[in-house]
């Protein structure tokens, strides 16, 4: 997946500019090429794993046709469609656009007019406005079927993963259609509507389309992106609490979380509702730090280890701090010693990886007791494909303890490992696109597993197609709206029971 410019403007406008960087208007073919076989070096020798879910040689012949169909059509947008870092099934590996050259090319390029929601395979219209009717289903452009658009947006998930819903369709069709005037859309205005419309809409400038983005119907909330951890009250007995990331400071996090829990018990809640939707995750310390308030046991099991193939800093070219700065032999050296002074190599005969050891990471609990206040009542949690990193530690110590109903989607990372640890970037020198790739794999509860594929943390609910497109049309939440209803469920059930024994 690519990390779009100026959704990353914190990041990369932190990056030093460097002198005589080319203009976007200037890239060449070779350009495009040239940064293309830079990052597939990176890959091949840098990835801590590359291998993991797909053959060298598999990769080698995919990358080949990627790099033919650059070569035929070298252009900028084709050459953030050609992005190989999906082949290898890595979740935290990413690309992340320059801020100035992708705001270059938005000037010139044109964009889809209408912001759109893809679900279980199809493309909803997720935006009020005067043309198509919101939740309309979208099932071609340009005469190209949708599905067939979706199969060419690559997102990067781990291993067999599949998450098609964290697809960006509007701005990828963008991509498909460079300099397109106009979209031939043809669409569904209902779910169930009998026949097919058409519309013809012109292209939009890439400020509309920022503005589409940010009229979005779902998701419902979006107060809690601004706050990280938000917690409300949302019936009598339940409570709702949304974590939008595990990246804050363990003291900020308890402050928030004790409160939050003293006042739910207090209030004697019956039920909790946990949001670990669009989490991109954090520090893997907190992860036991908040199950400890809903954990059942008095101490759980918090067990995860590391494990890499790669050690040293094997491209030592292009490779740059979190300021943009060109690493110097002195810093490259110093990396290598850290993970030479953290990580062991492993003495079993045939197995390549060197494993972390215990300077590796001071905060680890391996027993970790549950928090005083502690909530014992019925809880749930909502995941979905961009559930990703620490928060699906978080899902996967949540299904491992049989803490509750699981309603949403497959999380985008796995449930036993995750690749999020010790970052490093490289900056490609003629786009000045920045790499970002793991330095290390992390397996959960010691399920160290060296098979090819993997699969996220499973829902035991997810929202069918009919309920999404009825929360879509209402604005509703459609996974909160479900666990309420799974609530009144339940509690029927025991009203019910109740009657039988009586």
């Amino acid at each position: 997946m690519i990390k779009k410019g100026l959704l990353l403007i914190a990041l990369l406008l932190s990056s030093s500019v460097v002198i005589g960087q080319k203009k976007y208007s200037e890239l060449t073919k070779e350009d495009y090429l040239n940064d293309f076989d830079i990052l597939i070096n990176i890959i091949k020798n840098q990835h801590p794993n590359p291998f993991r879910s797909i053959t060298a040689k598999e990769f080698d012949k995919k990358v080949a046709e990627i790099r033919s169909n650059l070569e035929k059509n070298p252009s900028y947008g084709n050459f953030l469609l050609s992005n190989p870092i999906p082949l290898i099934h890595d979740a935290h590996s990413s690309l992340s656009t320059d801020s100035t050259i992708f705001e270059d090319f938005t000037k010139e390029a044109t964009f889809f007019p209408v912001n759109t929601i893809v679900y279980e395979g199809k493309v909803f219209v997720n935006q009020h406005n005067p043309v198509l009717p919101a939740g309309s289903i979208i099932t071609a452009v340009n005469d190209v079927k949708s599905k067939a658009y979706l199969d060419r947006i690559n997102v990067t998930t781990d291993g067999q993963i599949v998450a098609d819903d964290a697809k960006d369709f509007s701005f990828y069709v963008s991509l498909m259609n460079p300099g397109a005037e106009e979209f031939k859309i043809a669409y569904q205005d209902t779910l169930n509507a009998p026949e097919q419309k058409e519309v013809v809409m012109k292209s939009v400038n890439y400020s509309r389309n920022y503005y589409n983005v940010q009229k979005a119907i779902l998701p419902v909330d979006v107060i809690s992106y601004s706050y990280g951890i938000y917690g409300r009250k949302i019936t009598d007995d339940t409570y709702f609490l949304t974590i939008k990331t595990f990246a804050f400071s363990e003291e900020f996090a308890y402050q928030k979380l004790s409160t939050f829990f003293e006042k739910l018990n207090a209030d004697g809640v019956k039920n909790l509702i946990i949001d670990v939707r669009g989490n991109g995750g954090g520090f893997l310390s907190n992860i036991p730090l908040f199950y400890s308030f809903i954990s059942k046991d008095k101490v759980f099991k918090n067990s995860y280890r590391y494990a890499t193939k790669v050690v040293e800093i094997n491209v030592r070219e292009n490779l740059i701090d979190a300021s943009g700065r060109q690493y110097s032999d002195m810093d490259i050296k110093n990396m290598n010693n850290f993970m030479f002074q953290r990580y062991d190599k492993s003495t079993v005969e045939g197995d390549e990886y060197y494993y972390g050891n215990n300077r590796l990471d001071e905060s680890y609990v391996e027993n970790y007791p549950r928090d005083r206040y502690f909530f014992e009542g019925n809880t749930m949690l909502l995941i979905d494909n961009n559930t990703v990193s620490a928060a699906a530690y978080f899902a996967s110590l949540f299904k491992e303890n049989n803490r509750g109903a699981i309603i949403g989607q497959e999380t985008r990372t796995c449930s036993n490992f995750t690749t999020a640890s010790w970052f490093i970037n490289y900056k490609l020198p003629n786009t000045q696109t920045i790499v970002d790739l793991p330095r290390s794999e992390v397996f959960f509860n010691n399920l160290i597993s060296t098979k090819e594929g993997c699969r996220g943390v499973l829902p035991d609910y997810s929202v069918d197609e009919k309920a999404f497109y009825k929360s879509l049309i209402n604005e509703q939440d459609p996974e909160l709206t479900f666990a309420l209803d799974l609530l009144k469920r339940q509690a029927q059930n025991v009203e019910l029971k109740s009657i039988d024994a009586n």
